[in-house]
């Protein structure tokens, strides 16, 4: 593996040169990006819970809290660990409470996004990963997305699109307990979204598709809940987001 720089709408782009739809950077006036690897984090100083985002957290059990914490990984991670009641957990979006959503499919705007990440029971948790407008449950009935999502009960990981509250999907692939995947999607800004597991591609869904968000902004989102009484966990290695919107 090695990075190579290219050139598209006018602005730099770092990738992979194996890959070359992994999205290490961009630059340019017209480049917005979020790019993470948990070597650090801004939190609140009173519940230390992290301050770039939006957070809703769900703790009704009695096991203890619902976080969303630094943990000690080569390279950095974050770790989100559950309460144990049903459907407790941890509901991330980038941004603040008057707004944060940039993330725009309406047009020839190329994106990228990319996660590395871990649950230590996949069928017994919810994840949801990618973009989403504004919603703090977004894993119950967001309106528009574009994110890869497991549910409890199945262990496999689906690429959703949702336009106005109707989906899209494709079975991106079925994840192992306490096992790293790649989950990553690109949208070229013309044709389709491609979304690729650990460097392989996995399938497309076209922009032509009625269920494609092209009609909203929207924002990193994150979610994490468990299923059962039970604490679990998800830990993340490095999350990125870049779209050009020139």
């Amino acid at each position: 593996m090695a990075i190579e720089r290219t050139t598209i709408h006018n602005h730099y782009v770092f990738r992979d040169d194996s890959n070359t739809f992994r999205w290490y950077d961009a630059q340019g006036p017209s480049a917005h990006k979020y790019l993470q690897d948990f070597t650090s984090l801004p939190v609140d100083d009173t519940t230390g819970d992290p301050t770039e985002f939006v957070n809703t957290v769900v703790e009704a059990g009695a096991g203890g809290d619902s976080t969303a914490t630094l943990t000690d990984a080569a390279g950095g991670a974050l770790l989100i660990t559950t309460d144990n009641a049903e459907d407790d957990g941890y509901k991330m979006q980038l941004g603040d409470a008057g707004g944060g959503e940039w993330v725009d499919f309406s047009g020839d705007y190329p994106a990228y996004f990319g996660i590395r990440f871990k649950v230590n029971d996949v069928d017994q948790t919810d994840c949801l990963f990618g973009v989403a407008v504004t919603d703090t449950a977004v894993l119950d009935a967001v309106a528009d997305g574009l994110y890869f999502r497991s549910v409890d009960g199945s262990a496999v990981l689906n690429l959703v699109a949702e336009k106005d509250s109707t989906e899209s999907s494709l079975a991106a692939t079925t994840l192992s307990d306490d096992t790293y995947v790649i989950a990553e999607f690109y949208y070229d800004g013309t044709s389709a979204v491609t979304a690729y597991i650990d460097g392989s591609s996995v399938g497309t869904i076209a922009l032509s598709d009625a269920n494609f968000p092209d009609n909203e902004y929207m924002r990193l989102t994150i979610e994490f809940l468990t299923g059962e009484t039970t604490a679990n966990t998800c830990t993340i290695d490095w999350v990125r987001l870049i779209q050009i919107h020139a």
